[in-house]
Order: C-alpha cells, then sequence, then structure tokens
C-alpha cells in the first residue's frame, strides 16, 4: 500500500506577547477534517482541530498564557502611564516643560516571585531615541516567561502660533449666531461674509464704521465689510487662523487613537493626541500638567461633548495651551464646559447654556444658544 506523505501546518495563536515559553510536544495527524490533537506543553495544554483543508491543522489555545511576567501597573512620577495594559509593551511619555532629568519609574508585579530589571533612560533630553527609554524586562521566577514593556520620554509640546487670530475669542468665516442672549468676553469677527451675518447680537456700529458693539459682548464685532482697516485685519486674522489649523495638524503625534477616541472620564497629560475618527467626551474629562504644559488633539472626524459634562484643568494646566484641531464639526453639548481653542474645519456648535473658556475659529460658522465665552 502506498501511503502518500501530508504537510502538517501548525499555527500555535498566543495572542499574548510574553517572551517565549518552553514547548516539548509532537503530533500526529490522520489529515481527516474532524481529527483533534492534545500538545502538552511546559505550560499550557493546548487544544487542536482541523477547521478547513484536510492537509492544514490550525492550533489556537484553550488555556491562557502564564501572567506571572506580566505588571498591574506602570507609574511615572506617581501616575499610572496613559492607556497601560500588562499585555502591551510600549509606551509614550511626554515630559512637562523644564524637565531635563529622568522620572521615577515603578513597576508593580503581578507575581510577586518574579524579578524586574529595570534600566532608567540615560538622558531624557537626548536626541537618540535609545537615551530616552527607560526598560522593563520582568522574568517569573522559573525563567520560562519574560515581557519587556518600555517607556519612551519625548520632549516638551510647544505651543501653535495663533497670530493675529489670537485677537479674538470667536472668528468664523460664514456667519456668527446666537438663539437666545449669548455673553461674550473678548472680540468677535466674521470674515469674508459681512455684518448681517452676525445675528442674534443686536449690535450697535461705533461711530468709526470699523467695528459694532453689542451688551452681548465685551469686546467688539468686527466684520468684513466694516470700514478700513477692518477688512484687511480680518482676512490677516482668518489666513492665520488657517494657518494654525495647518500647523496643529501637522505635529507629530505622540499618542494614536488613545482610548479609541472615546475620552470619556480619561486624564490625559501633555501631549499631541492623533485621532483617525471622530472623538467622544460623554463623562468629564481631565487635562493635568503644569501652567507650560500643552495639548494639541488633532481629530479627523467630529468633536461631540455631551450636556452637562465639563473638561477640569488641573496642576495648573492652563486653557491657552490647548488646541484643538478638528477636521469635522464640533458640538458641545447643552450645559457642557469646554476649554481650549478649538480650530475647526467646519462648523461649531454650542448648545443651551453651554461654556467654554477658550476662543472658537470656524472655517464655516458658530452657532450659540445662551452660551457664555471666555476667551483665556
Amino acid at each position: 500500500m502506498l501511503f502518500k506523505k501530508r504537510l502538517l501546518m501548525v499555527a500555535l495563536v498566543f495572542s499574548l506577547a510574553l517572551g517565549f515559553a518552553a514547548c516539548n510536544a509532537s503530533t500526529t495527524s490522520d489529515g481527516t477534517e474532524t481529527n483533534e490533537t492534545t500538545l502538552n506543553t511546559t505550560t499550557n495544554s493546548i487544544t487542536t482541530t482541523v477547521v478547513t483543508d484536510p492537509l492544514i491543522t490550525t492550533v489556537v489555545t484553550t488555556e491562557p498564557i502564564n501572567m506571572d511576567a506580566t505588571l498591574t501597573d506602570l507609574t511615572v512620577d506617581g501616575i499610572t502611564v496613559m492607556e497601560f495594559d500588562p499585555l502591551k509593551g510600549n509606551y509614550v511619555v511626554v515630559l512637562s516643560n523644564g524637565v531635563t532629568s529622568t522620572p521615577t519609574v515603578e513597576a508593580f508585579k503581578l507575581d510577586q516571585d518574579s524579578t524586574v530589571v529595570m534600566n532608567d533612560a540615560s538622558d531624557v533630553t537626548s536626541l537618540v531615541a535609545s537615551e530616552r527609554t527607560t526598560t522593563l524586562t520582568v522574568t517569573t521566577q522559573d525563567e520560562l516567561n519574560e515581557m519587556v514593556y518600555t517607556i519612551l520620554f519625548e520632549t516638551s509640546i510647544q505651543p501653535i502660533n495663533l497670530g493675529t487670530a489670537n485677537d479674538f475669542v470667536i472668528l468664523a468665516e460664514t456667519g456668527i449666531s446666537t438663539e437666545t442672549s449669548s455673553m461674550i468676553t473678548g472680540n468677535i469677527g466674521v470674515s469674508p461674509a459681512a455684518q448681517t451675518y452676525i445675528t442674534g447680537f443686536s449690535l450697535i456700529l461705533d461711530s468709526t464704521g470699523t467695528f459694532s458693539t453689542s451688551s452681548q459682548i465685551v469686546g467688539n464685532a468686527y466684520a468684513s465689510n466694516d470700514t478700513s482697516p477692518t477688512p484687511s485685519y480680518l482676512t490677516t486674522a482668518v489666513a492665520d487662523m488657517h494657518t494654525a489649523y495647518t500647523e496643529a495638524a501637522g505635529r507629530t503625534a505622540n499618542y494614536n487613537n488613545l482610548y479609541s477616541g472615546d475620552l470619556s472620564g480619561q486624564t490625559l497629560t501633555t501631549g499631541v493626541y492623533k485621532f483617525g475618527s471622530g472623538v467622544l467626551i460623554n463623562t468629564d474629562l481631565t487635562l493635568n500638567g503644569n501652567a507650560t504644559d500643552v495639548w494639541i488633539f488633532q481629530i479627523d472626524g467630529a468633536l461631540t461633548q455631551a450636556a452637562g459634562v465639563n473638561i477640569i484643568l488641573t496642576g495648573g494646566a492652563l486653557a491657552e495651551n490647548i488646541i484643538w484641531q478638528v477636521a469635522d464639526t464640533v458640538s458641545i453639548g447643552t450645559g457642557a464646559h469646554f476649554v481650549g481653542t478649538i480650530l475647526a474645519k467646519t462648523n461649531i456648535s454650542l448648545g443651551t447654556n453651554a461654556s467654554i473658556n477658550g476662543s472658537l475659529y470656524a472655517q464655516t460658522a458658530v452657532t450659540l444658544d445662551a452660551a457664555t465665552v471666555t476667551k483665556p
């Protein structure tokens, strides 16, 4: 009788990068689609099942990998690194302005019999990434499993230059409106739209014709059809707004798609945050840092903050150092409190009784309803 040799392909899917556990195993297969085999390894029992072609055996784990080489927490200066996961190895921490010494890193082991070897970053100000990296290696007592964690320290973030756009608390290209009386602290402006596109404020044109006033505005309202030099002033401000948007969008990100864009209930330290789609803030968001720390949020989709939700600053963080660059619409819910400068590609809307400690810059329109907008 002739026997045909068959190729047995075995895929061990561990889904956990804990190093290489010892595996002393052997198996045979008759090639049938229902054949099941058990591999007995040093640390795991793995059941296999032929799921497709008779010539291919796929092996999947039925028991978890040994977790004794993992950490339960990883902190930098007492704060858990963002998005910490025992199964995730690589992290980034952006340093506050003025920090030149390596922060204190502390590791908390799952298995107290495991060992942790830590190699601190040698120079957090270096241009060489390896010199800015702290490495921690966790090894089980039997030395069969190992997990490596790294923390790359990035230099502090520089602020975005708003140019003459910074003279305004609200600047829009197609209109600014309020459904019910709002309270604005700072100048507002529209361009290339005319003054008729500023609605709900009962504007009174100044005798010079260069700006208007309103009982709702602690400042002035400017429009493209005001008397010179206002038109050219607004043209420059709008151009600076576009430049700031482009600069913010072009910054190198420190964090990509953190928490899958759901920032609800999170605490974020200084850094550039990139999101490939929309961002949601459904419960209070905290930004923790000092007075020179900068946050830049690059959002390719919409930004939505739920009703009654707050953005909270701690540690001395300042509203003027927070930039939200948004490629789609921005919606701040009823009674919510927002913080920072919004650079929006399209429109910005604030719900009834919403408030913002910051500025609103829209490449289309800004709509308000009994809102409070205060320039930092």
